[in-house]
This record gives C-alpha cells, structure tokens and sequence, in this order.
C-alpha cells in the first residue's frame, strides 16, 4: 500500500475510466464496418439488377461509386477500370451484325468479371455464368426504350431539317364516332 492508495484501487479507477472509452470505440469501429459493407452491398445490388441495362441511371451511379467503396480493392478496381475502357469505346457506323455481337458480348463479359470481383469482396458465392446469364427484363421495356429512340431520332431529324413535317387537312367523317348516327324523324307536315 503506497499512502493509502492500493494498487487493485488504481486499476479499478482506470478500469472506470478507460473502460467506456474502449466499449465506444469499438462499437465505432463496428458500425463503421457495417456501415461501408451496406455502401458495397447497395453498389453491388445495383450493378445485379440493372446489369442488363447498362444506360439505366442507377447502374451508372453504382458503376462510379466503385472507385470510392472498393478504392483498396487491387482485383476490383482493375476490373473496373476494364471496363469504363470498353465503355469509352464506339462501334463504326458501318459495323457488321458480328461486329456488334462480337462488342456487346466483351462488354457484357467484362461486367460480369467486374460483379464477380465485387461478390468475391463481399464474401458471396456467385458463378459468372450466373451472372453473365441471369436478369429479367420485360420485353416491354426493350419495346418502350426502343420506341423512345425512334421518336427522339425523328424529333431531331425535322428539328434539324434533315425531315420534313407533314402536315395535312383533316376533316372528321360526321358518321365516325363513338355514337351511331341520330335516327331520322319524319316531318310534321309529310
């Protein structure tokens, strides 16, 4: 005993003190973990669900947080920059029907590559193959997005006066309507 004071009375008042700080740094270190796997799992949800529609919004957004989420990540970054190269890439306008295959199958591959090193990351177990193939898109869709372009395109070839607009009278048909014609009523003085 050095005046008064034991040495189990020190540890038990550092244990008081030292003990919460600990007990709260942990628990940061914790959330902060759990808070950057969210942030890796919503990227990587994303990417699964838009990865047949690779102009969609929110597959554009996921794809450009990747170099934030996974900076420390060799794998996922070299796929990723893979990727954004063939991104920047253009078919000619004279491409073939092959060429075109040819392009949107390297495309679709390295995105499978890329999601695949995300799942590694993340700790799933996830084939390429079931990347590469899986997804569902209503062809509904592919209908509206085609039709979409098909009207911009012409909406810009008359704004650009490369098509002219066609404009024409029109007189509405009296017997075209949503009623049919009035019956005739004879005249009072036949």
């Amino acid at each position: 005993m050095i005046d008064g004071v034991t040495i189990l009375g020190v540890a038990t008042a550092g244990a008081a003190i030292i003990g919460p700080a600990v007990a709260v740094w942990i628990t940061r270190m914790s959330d902060d973990r759990k808070e950057v796997r969210a942030r890796r799992m919503d990227i990587f949800r994303t990417l699964m669900r838009t990865r047949k529609m690779p102009i969609h919004f929110d597959h554009v957004g996921a794809l450009n947080l990747i170099e934030i989420e996974f900076a420390k990540d060799a794998n996922v970054i070299a796929a990723w920059k893979n990727y954004l190269k063939n991104l920047g890439k253009r078919l000619p306008p004279d491409a073939s029907k092959d060429d075109e295959t040819i392009f949107s199958k390297a495309r679709e591959t390295l995105l499978t590559k890329l999601i695949h090193e995300i799942s590694k990351v993340l700790k799933f177990k996830v084939e390429q193959l079931d990347i590469l193939e899986g997804n569902y898109i209503p062809q509904g869709w592919n209908d509206d997005d085609w039709e979409q372009k098909l009207v911009r395109k012409a909406l810009i070839d008359v704004l650009g006066g490369h098509r002219p607009l066609l404009i024409k009278p029109h007189a509405p048909n009296q017997n075209n309507g949503p009623y049919p014609p009035a019956p005739e009523v004879p005249k009072a003085n036949e």
